[in-house]
């Protein structure tokens, strides 16, 4: 109906267990109410291993947390919008993991931020993925893909920007593996191909899978 949408911005206004609150609600609520035709969600974490970026934020793995999108969903629904969330996952660059994962076994630029309530200072340097910890986290995407359909999202977003894991995986000097995630720009795009067609394989026809993209990072 128009090409205005709301893009993903941290609120870091969950509860502890990762549950959308009632201020989120009137948040996302208000977009809808303005016109805004699509809104897509903050980032939210797909698994309990790796996954959160900072405390406070939401996820997409329990079902209290699916219950608490589900009523926002269905509000911003009713005013009209297409409610889109996107799917984070944070690995080397968690804000308050101590013991870090990634494509690769490289220290993460820069400083964390205090103002996601994690920490301060520098990221600890993480250990490289196995395939073992690489199917773990595939399959927490997944998952939470279902979830949020579940919670009546009109599709997904990968979060494949600001220096998080599925970036990581596409920046060459994050991802310095050998095997097929790594080396050249196909093997490098390979798991976010195999995301998109994994959950195409068990979603809707109609659901929307999105990938975002940027040319700068966070850290």
């Amino acid at each position: 109906k128009n090409r205005l949408a709301v893009t993903p911005m941290s609120r870091v206004s969950a509860t502890s267990e990762g549950v959308p609150t009632g201020n989120m609600q009137t948040y996302y609520e208000a977009f809808a109410l303005g016109g805004f035709s699509m809104i897509i969600t903050e980032g939210v974490y797909t698994d309990h291993a790796a996954a959160q970026a900072y405390p406070l934020q939401p996820g997409l793995v329990t079902a209290a947390q699916q219950q608490g999108w589900k009523t926002i969903t269905e509000r911003g629904q009713q005013h009209g919008a297409i409610i889109i969330a996107q799917l984070m996952h944070a690995r080397a660059i968690s804000q308050h993991l101590s013991d870090t994962l990634a494509p690769s076994a490289v220290q993460p630029l820069g400083n964390k931020m205090p103002e996601y309530g994690g920490g301060e200072g520098a990221f600890p340097l993480p250990h490289a993925m196995t395939a073992a910890d690489i199917a773990i986290a595939k399959q927490g995407f997944v998952q939470s893909a279902l979830q949020a359909y579940a919670a009546g999202f009109n599709g997904v977003e990968l979060h494949a920007a600001n220096g998080y894991l599925l970036d990581q995986f596409l920046t060459d000097y994050t991802n310095t593996r050998t095997d097929q995630y790594g080396g050249n720009v196909v093997n490098r795009v390979r798991l976010i191909n195999e995301l998109i067609d994994e959950i195409r394989a068990v979603a809707p026809a109609d659901f929307i899978i999105g990938l975002r993209l940027s040319q700068g990072k966070v850290n």
